[in-house]
């Protein structure tokens, strides 16, 4: 996953009321009491002064490379990391400026640091960075080799945000991490549910590529074969998008590297058989 400045440009709609930051994807999930009561919200002068000052520190580290690059992101970070402590009594400006502080921290390279500040951000206002908040903790932990933590990490994904693009990452991942932790029976059951809970298009085609791929290295290859004529009918079912979205999703099916993968595994499984038998004939011939 690209780092980006997503962090950044959110906290830059701060200049007015919080209701343009209502529309983030976690306050469109939020009951509708919940996104009036965040509208409504307003920032303090002092609030506003202190993350217009941050996020003048995060813009300077545009262009910049190298060490001075890094520099620059470790100022901005820490800036919005005073913010958080300065505001802590004012939640609409230390929710931001723990999430600003995250992103800045990721690109930075301190993994450590960015998992404080996106645990921050969700503890400190969930409605609008719950669920991504705990899913960049989640991958922070990750690069820590925190695999455990993680996995609840992807878990809170889940409970904050269960129909929505967080969560459905969220799945992904934590299939990803069971079978690298050696619970491959967890991992299917994950994806399985994945599949399930995935909107149709792009999201059902991600879920059932992986879940081929399992199966593929399962030895399961029928299941296998399942799956992706699955993510065919995900195309199909698609066919009241118009004519490019349906083309990006039809590409999307035909690039499944499930695809590869159930082929190679067949072709080795067919030498197999094809060596064995010549095997048999040789010794058959050799007895005889």
């Amino acid at each position: 996953m690209i780092d980006t400045m997503r962090g950044v440009c959110f906290v830059m709609m701060l200049g007015g009321a919080l209701a343009a930051q209502a529309e983030g994807t976690e306050a469109k999930a939020a009951p509708k009491s919940a996104v009036v009561a965040i509208a409504r919200v307003q920032l303090s002068d002092a609030g506003k002064a202190a993350l217009t000052a941050a996020r003048d520190l995060a813009q300077r580290t545009k262009g910049l490379q190298s060490a001075e690059r890094l520099a620059a992101l470790q100022q901005a970070a820490a800036a919005y990391d005073r913010v958080v402590v300065d505001f802590a009594a004012e939640p609409a400006v230390a929710g931001p400026a723990a999430f600003a502080a995250a992103e800045l921290w990721r690109q930075h390279g301190s993994p450590a640091m960015a998992e404080k500040g996106y645990l921050l951000a969700a503890e400190i206002d969930s409605h609008r960075f719950g669920a991504r908040a705990w899913l960049g903790a989640a991958e922070m932990q990750q690069r820590q080799k925190q695999l455990e933590r993680a996995l609840v990490s992807f878990g809170q994904v889940i409970t904050a945000e269960p129909g929505g693009a967080h969560a459905h990452d969220a799945r992904l991942a934590q299939a990803r991490l069971l079978e690298a932790l050696g619970k491959p029976d967890a991992a299917l059951e994950t994806l399985r549910g994945a599949l399930e809970s995935a909107r149709p298009g792009r999201q059902g085609i991600e879920a059932a590529n992986l879940l081929a791929l399992l199966l593929v290295r399962r030895g399961d290859f029928d299941g296998a074969e399942r799956a992706i004529e699955h993510a065919q009918h995900e195309v199909s079912a698609a066919g009241d998008e118009d004519a490019a979205t349906t083309a990006r999703l039809q590409k999307l099916a035909d690039t499944m590297s499930a695809k590869k993968a159930l082929q190679r595994a067949r072709d080795k499984q067919n030498q197999a058989g094809a060596e064995a038998a010549r095997l048999d004939s040789a010794r058959r011939e050799g007895g005889g």
